[in-house]
């Protein structure tokens, strides 16, 4: 009965570990199952409080590994690999757009009420504050949202 309980604890880890190459989680359930039987045999072949003093070993054992692993793993050379070695720039993820607001353009589309308008040289979609707007037509920008973009009619 401890060989097969010490098996199921390292074949367990062993899963655990492999989840990080193959992810998808069944490893890792498979490898908690396997912890859990291992624990579950404790109860059962030794009685409550080596099955209790057990549980509580392989849970500390698991939360330490996980905290070990986290340090250790980035440093190793598949860790590197694997892993974002500089933070990314938010202020340079995407060219400074001007705001829009108050510019004028042309309606490429129809605006009925939303449609496509052409405004300092660049397409983009926009919605009529009211009506329809034909195409072709004048346009000024009143209103920049977000992404939401309101022209009126000149």
């Amino acid at each position: 009965m401890e060989q097969a309980i010490i098996v199921l604890v390292v074949v367990g880890f062993l899963l655990i570990a492999a989840e990080v190459f193959v992810p998808g989680l069944v490893l890792g359930i498979l490898g908690g199952l396997c912890l859990l039987t291992a624990a579950f045999l404790c109860y059962a072949a030794f009685g409550g409080l080596v099955g209790t003093v057990a549980c509580a070993a392989l849970c500390l054992l698991t939360t330490g590994g996980f905290v070990v692993w986290l340090c250790l793993f980035p440093r190793t050379p598949i860790g590197k690999r694997v892993t974002l070695r500089r933070a990314l720039n938010p202020n340079n993820s995407s060219p400074a757009v001007p705001p829009l607001a108050g510019s004028i353009g042309r309606a490429v589309t129809p605006l009925r009420p939303a449609g496509t308008a052409l405004i300092s040289g660049r397409r983009v979609d926009v919605v009529a504050e009211t009506g329809f707007i034909g195409q072709g037509e004048a346009v000024t920008v009143v209103l920049e949202d977000g992404l939401r973009i309101v022209v009126r009619k000149n």
